[in-house]
């Protein structure tokens, strides 16, 4: 889904959820949209006619980002899932990684290695803040468990990066 950036996407629904998860004034809630869908004369991104703002694509192939988001906060069934696994390019050495979770814990590991346990907070965002990656593929992982059951999730970055 190469029109908008998704990363923003999430950023939108994590603050739209915060803003109404318990205002007491709101009695009901709905997401726009479920899916990716044609619209004539669109012209945002780069795909024309299509608004993608859903968060499934179009085709009914790719769950978004904020998908999970809501799974995460929405669905009792354990989970975890690593964000932003699609933006595998990377060009800064130092970075964010978040995972959703409604799990207790999640530890995240970069080449194999443990950098660290987080906490879900209110809204089953686990953050790992100012993670330095290493030049060409960087395996990322997340690991949670539920019960005596091991869950997990995991991409591959590339980090193209030169110092100046």
């Amino acid at each position: 889904f190469p029109s908008h950036d998704k990363e923003y996407q999430s950023y939108v629904h994590e603050g739209d959820w915060a803003a109404m998860k318990d205002d007491p004034l709101i009695w009901g809630t709905f997401i726009w949209n479920m899916f990716d869908f044609a619209c004539r004369g669109r012209k945002e991104g780069n795909i024309p006619s299509l608004n993608d703002k859903g968060l499934i694509t179009h085709d009914r192939k790719i769950k978004k980002d904020a998908f999970y988001f809501y799974k995460a906060n929405w669905n009792p069934e354990p989970m975890v899932y690593l964000t932003s696994r699609r933006a595998t390019a990377r060009k800064e050495p130092v970075t964010e990684i978040k995972a959703y979770s409604n799990c207790p814990e999640v530890e995240l590991l970069i080449n194999g290695t443990s950098v660290g346990k987080a906490q879900p907070d209110s809204f089953k965002i686990c953050r790992w803040e100012k993670i330095k990656l290493s030049p060409g593929k960087n395996s990322i992982r997340v690991l949670a468990q539920s019960g005596k059951t091991t869950l997990e999730d995991s991409c591959e970055w590339k980090l193209n990066y030169s110092k100046p």
